[in-house]
């Protein structure tokens, strides 16, 4: 059965000073499938995984894959916040994914559940999942969401180190 990964990613670039960081969405089988859509897309020198978790549900809805689009107006939106802290240097980042009709309902949720905690409190990325989707198997598919009333956190099914590249 396909499921939608998420997917940390780590490496090295040139002219970077740190490791930089990523998150990549793709549809497969197992995580093992993704390895090499990962590969292929890294624009850097060395490439590991950090963390990885099979997305079955987000913001009150189960998510399923199918092979034609579904007739809804919903769709499902990935949130990068960011924020700082006065005790810390570096930006925070917190990640989450919310079910909405538009990109701006999205980010007001978003903003009410994520880094509230924070100065400074800033999206620095979002969009529709859809529209950044891999494919392990080379075959288009697409989100269905189907209400189901729980709430999903975002949280790893596995944590640790992978060296891909």
């Amino acid at each position: 059965m396909r499921k939608l990964f998420v997917i940390g990613i780590g490496g090295s670039i040139n002219k970077a000073n740190i490791e930089v960081h990523d998150v990549q969405l793709v549809i497969g089988e197992s995580i093992e499938t993704t390895y090499e859509v990962l590969k292929e897309n890294w624009y850097g020198v060395r490439l590991h995984l950090d963390e990885y978790t099979a997305l079955l549900g987000a913001d009150g809805y189960e998510i399923k894959i199918g092979d034609q689009p579904q007739n809804t107006s919903l769709c499902l939106f990935f949130v990068d916040m960011g924020g700082n802290l006065k005790e810390t240097f570096g930006e925070q980042h917190e990640y989450g994914f919310f079910v909405a009709e538009t990109e701006n309902e999205a980010k007001e949720k978003a903003k009410k559940s994520m880094l509230t905690h924070v100065e400074n409190q800033h999206v620095d990325r979002i969009f529709k999942v859809e529209d950044n989707l891999r494919f392990a198997d080379g075959k288009v598919s697409f989100i269905h969401l189907i209400p189901d009333g729980k709430p999903q956190g975002l949280l790893p099914d596995w944590s640790g180190y992978i060296k891909l590249l």
